[in-house]
């Protein structure tokens, strides 16, 4: 690991590149700007990031900055969670040096912490544990002064922190002390990432007025398609409320991204792609469209097995654009690939910490405030990891998470 000294040294007199313009590289920025040390400007191959900006700095695209990299004697940090072994082979084919000239964010910490600041969910998505799984742990909301407790000994703990996603199998609106989260965050200057559905909405206006970073929105579908798969889910107040979501980001807070993640399913390749596109350019959103799929890994590791599934996740296994079987096959082509979740820690409304991101049941630290750090990760490296790489479902993610953009031939029902 290098500390931050070291890094400073690495980066003296040189042009700082983050390739990765995501939640993570964003937050290898704020950790670097919290450090002192200036950057350049971000990297990324997403079409719906390039010629935006992030956090202040321009998105450029890869062959744009090889050049730029070599002639100003510049270094390159990437950051692109599930795309970095593919990027440091770019690198390395440009006859660039790990160490010298690119290095990994996983050599400036190894941990992107989540903390589930609302341990419950108003939607109870099919695809999603918390509308598919019969087990549900206790609900409730993390306070914010318990919250400040968990960020002071997470930058204790990893000086380079870089950000905080505020979720992960709750909605962080329901919480009605996230504000006060967002407004803490801010202040640590580290980066606050916020997931929503948007169908409550009650405080978006003082949320968005504490200055969140990076803002997600989940959408399925258009009108009654959108409600088949976002169960629970009302159409038009998430039309209303992302609409409003756009026009607090431009009155209170335009440094804000939102990005809306549109999950692809059978049902909705066609108009409904067209139309939420259309919408993404009307409210100035980022479209970045993917394959769904089915949460969690629990599942996913029950249907290798032959047990039966709940009716809620058998239901969603046919609707899948990208079927469960092509799924695994294809994630069994990058087994040899490392564990891009490795860097996930979880941790719940009630400071559980979870075993990995991506599994919904196992918990294995009672209390994170209680407990090291350095004790988490090692029970973190136990049966479960040995488990889930053997069955090769550890790129499980990866494989339905890469973008997919599809063309006028594909975008039809």
């Amino acid at each position: 690991m290098i500390n931050v000294a070291e890094l400073r040294q690495l980066c003296l007199n040189k042009k700082v590149f983050i390739w990765g313009a995501m939640i993570v590289g964003q937050g290898v920025c704020r950790s670097l700007q919290r450090n002192g040390i200036p950057i350049e400007s971000f990297i990324d191959k997403s079409l719906s990031l390039q010629g935006r900006k992030a956090l202040g700095y321009p998105i450029h695209k890869p062959d744009d900055v090889f050049a730029r990299v070599r002639s100003d004697k510049g270094i390159i940090i990437i950051s692109s969670g599930h795309n970095s072994p593919e990027i440091a082979g770019l690198c390395e084919k440009e006859g660039f040096e790990k160490g010298k000239d690119y290095i990994l964010c996983e050599d400036l910490n190894d941990i992107d912490p989540s903390v589930d600041v609302a341990g419950m969910c108003n939607l109870k998505c099919i695809s999603c544990p918390r509308g598919n799984e019969k087990y549900q742990p206790p609900a409730g909301f993390m306070s914010a002064s318990t919250y400040k407790k968990v960020l002071n000994k997470l930058i204790k703990e990893i000086p380079l922190l870089g950000s905080i996603q505020l979720y992960t199998w709750g909605e962080p609106l329901l919480n009605p002390e996230l504000p006060a989260i967002v407004a803490i965050t801010r202040e640590a200057k580290v980066l606050s990432a916020i997931s929503s559905n948007l169908n409550y909405a009650k405080n978006l206006e003082a949320v968005v007025a504490t200055q969140p970073d990076w803002f997600k929105i989940s959408c399925s579908g258009w009108a009654e398609n959108y409600e088949r798969t976002h169960t629970g889910g009302k159409w038009k107040v998430f039309l209303s409320n992302l609409q409003k979501l756009a026009h607090l980001r431009d009155t209170i807070h335009p440094e804000m991204q939102i990005i809306l993640n549109y999950h692809l399913y059978k049902h909705n390749t066609g108009e409904d792609y067209r139309r939420i596109e259309s919408l993404c350019k009307d409210l100035t959103l980022i479209f970045i469209p993917n394959h769904a799929y089915l949460y969690p890994l629990d599942s996913v590791m029950d249907f290798m097995d032959g047990k039966e599934l709940s009716p809620e996740a058998q239901k969603t296994i046919p609707m899948l654009l990208m079927t469960l079987e092509e799924g695994i096959a294809k994630a069994r082509e990058r087994a040899s690939l490392p564990c891009p979740e490795e860097r996930c820690f979880p941790i719940n409304w009630d400071c559980r910490v979870r075993e990995c991101g991506v599994f919904f049941r196992p918990f294995i630290a009672d209390s994170f405030l209680d407990t090291s750090l350095s004790e988490i990760i090692k029970r973190k490296k136990s049966g479960l990891c040995v488990e889930c790489r053997k069955r090769a479902i550890h790129q499980f993610t990866s494989v339905y998470l890469a973008e997919k953009r599809l063309d006028n031939s594909e975008a039809v029902q």
